[in-house]
Parts: C-alpha cells; sequence; structure tokens
C-alpha cells in the first residue's frame, strides 16, 4: 500500500467518524427535545415511533474507529519526536504505523458491521 493510498485512508477514518458522531448527537437531540416537551410519555412515544429504529447508530465501531485514529495518532508523535531516525526510517515508520491503522478500521468494521 502507497502513503498517498494511506493517507486516503486515514482521511476516510476521519470522515466516518465525523459521521459516526453526527448520528449519535442527531440522536441525543432528537431525545432530548422529545423529553422536554414530552416528558415521560414522550420517551415512550419516541422509542415507539419506527422512525427511532430506523436511524441505529452503533456507538462500537464509533469508539473503535475512534481508537484505532488516537492510536495512529500517538503512534505518529512518537515517530516524530524520535530524533534517531533517518529520514527513511521515519518514512517507512509512518506507513507501517499506516498501515496498522487501516487493519484496525478493517477489524472495527467486521466486528461492527454498519447498518443499511
Amino acid at each position: 500500500m502507497q502513503e498517498a493510498d494511506l493517507v486516503k485512508t486515514v482521511e476516510e477514518l476521519q470522515k466516518t467518524v465525523a459521521a459516526l458522531e453526527a448520528r449519535t448527537n442527531d440522536l441525543t437531540f432528537k431525545a432530548q427535545i422529545t423529553s422536554k416537551l414530552f416528558g415521560r410519555v414522550g420517551l415512550d412515544r419516541f422509542f415507539g415511533e419506527p422512525e427511532f429504529w430506523e436511524n441505529i447508530t452503533d456507538v462500537g465501531q464509533f469508539e473503535c474507529s475512534e481508537r484505532c485514529i488516537e492510536s495512529l495518532q500517538t503512534e505518529n508523535a512518537a515517530i516524530a519526536a524520535n530524533t534517531t531516525y533517518t529520514d527513511e526510517e521515519r518514512q517507512a515508520k509512518y506507513v507501517d504505523a499506516a498501515k496498522r491503522a487501516s487493519e484496525c478500521h478493517q477489524q472495527c468494521q467486521q466486528a461492527f458491521p454498519s447498518f443499511p
């Protein structure tokens, strides 16, 4: 896998995390509005609506992907801080870290498949 592919993969991971955050925020917002407007009865109605169940968010994939990105960022910072690497070694380390992040994300997708 080339560096450009790895960068693209990381960018896709970041977009996936952002999309999952937006979906989670949407459901949280809906729940807050409903509970304020209708109280407990409103929550029962909210959870009983088909729309709630059509917008299923699996936070497991989000949290898993977030750990992959955090791990990559930590590893990249350690690589950047290491002054003993040559430029070629440093580049190889960055590529290896990106490969591991990509594999981590793929494992997240397998462990927590997306809903249609």
